[in-house]
């Protein structure tokens, strides 16, 4: 049961965060990488974990994104298990928030880039929560469906 649980949880975080990364990349190829706050994450770690710059990076960084919502959909299946929760759409999009507001605090150790300074104001983080919020859609539906 709890193999089953893992690979559903692995199975709608991966695809959920396809769904949220389709959605974000027209906005990353008209206005970069920084617009896209979660791929800015994602492309520095993995810049530094292959000791090169993040500019080279593009493809490992957009993996890195993809597994970290594989991760985040097994945890979110795994906090269900604990409590089943009859509203699994709710408890959905609010994992999808919890992750996006983990996303803005870790903005500034990883990418030097703050919250309140940012170069393109206060729109990659209306970008990044949207992408959120269709994150923890997808995520409750796929759950709720596999």
């Amino acid at each position: 049961m709890l193999i089953a649980e893992v690979l559903k949880g692995l199975v709608a975080g991966l695809i959920s965060t396809v769904v949220m990364s389709l959605l974000e990349y027209p906005i990353w190829r008209k206005w970069g990488l920084e617009m896209v706050t979660e791929w800015h994450l994602n492309q520095v770690i993995a810049g530094r974990l292959l000791r090169r710059s993040p500019n080279t990076a593009i493809a490992q960084g957009l993996m890195l994104h993809i597994l970290h919502g594989g991760i985040a959909g097994i945890i979110f299946v795994l906090i269900l298990s604990l409590g089943q929760s009859a509203r699994i759409m709710d408890a959905a999009v609010e994992f999808g928030l919890v992750l996006w507001v983990v996303s803005l605090f870790i903005l500034k150790p990883v990418t030097g880039v703050r919250l309140l300074d940012h170069p393109l104001g206060l729109s990659p983080f209306i970008v990044s929560l949207a992408g959120h919020i269709l994150y923890g859609v997808s995520l409750g539906l796929l759950v709720n469906s596999l």
